[in-house]
């Protein structure tokens, strides 16, 4: 009984922190993000943190800043991401007006 409870409650967590992606904006700026969650180089979900979060930015907008977490094999930092972490992007910038 233990071992299932168990597994219930880390198949709720990895969904709980699978990923998710919001945006923020107001009159003149905007602010977008997408997580994923990664557990031995599998991401969940699977796509691209950076295309969803470009998804949410408004038309028309002027992107300041792009921040991605590492998510490459090339350094130590990516390399302990993929094995278990978290894939964020943050994209800010401001709503170009007419």
């Amino acid at each position: 009984m233990k071992k299932y409870l168990l597994t219930a409650v880390c198949a709720a967590g990895v969904i709980g922190l699978s990923g998710c992606s919001g945006h923020r904006t107001n009159e003149e700026t905007f602010t977008t993000h997408a997580e994923s969650f990664n557990i031995l180089f599998l991401q969940i979900p699977p796509s691209d943190t950076q295309a969803r979060a470009l998804a949410l930015a408004p038309e028309g907008a002027k992107i300041e800043t792009i921040t991605t977490t590492p998510n490459d094999v090339t350094s130590v930092s990516g390399v302990l991401n993929r094995i278990i972490g978290v894939d964020q992007t943050t994209i800010n910038g401001s709503i170009v007006k007419e």
